[in-house]
């Protein structure tokens, strides 16, 4: 009875660890998309009434370094962002991202199947 109380012990701190770090995963992937989530030191975006840091502040003036030397190394004919290379064909080929999303979604399906196999393969194992 004894050699259970620690297995359970265990298996609720991993659970208990596993649930931490899947928080901390996750807070970190809102904050890098919508800023900290309190929002008092930073505003996302570019309106007037919020915090500009210096990371942005070098970040716009790295764009704009970049923009320039586009220009000078493709000349007067460079547009943007959106300009396709000489001679290469404009083609809208939805179907080319139809086929990477659906095997995107079946890797994923899969890895997480077997994960889920994988995990419950080894408590049973651990617990037996």
């Amino acid at each position: 009875m004894r050699g259970n109380a620690w297995k359970w012990l265990a298996i609720g701190g991993a659970i208990a660890l596993l649930v931490m770090f899947g928080l901390e995963m996750s807070t970190t992937g809102i904050e890098r998309i919508y800023g900290p989530i309190d929002g008092s030191e930073y505003t996302v975006g570019t309106g007037n009434s919020g915090y500009v840091s210096e990371t942005d502040k070098r970040i716009t003036e790295l764009e704009r370094e970049l923009e320039e030397i586009r220009r000078i190394a493709y000349g007067n004919g460079y547009e943007g962002e959106g300009a396709r290379l000489p001679g290469m064909p404009l083609q809208n080929d939805q179907p080319a991202v139809n086929k990477l999303a659906d095997s995107t979604s079946g890797l994923l399906q899969t890895a997480s199947s077997k994960s889920i196999r994988f995990v419950v393969g080894l408590f049973d194992g651990w617990m037996n």
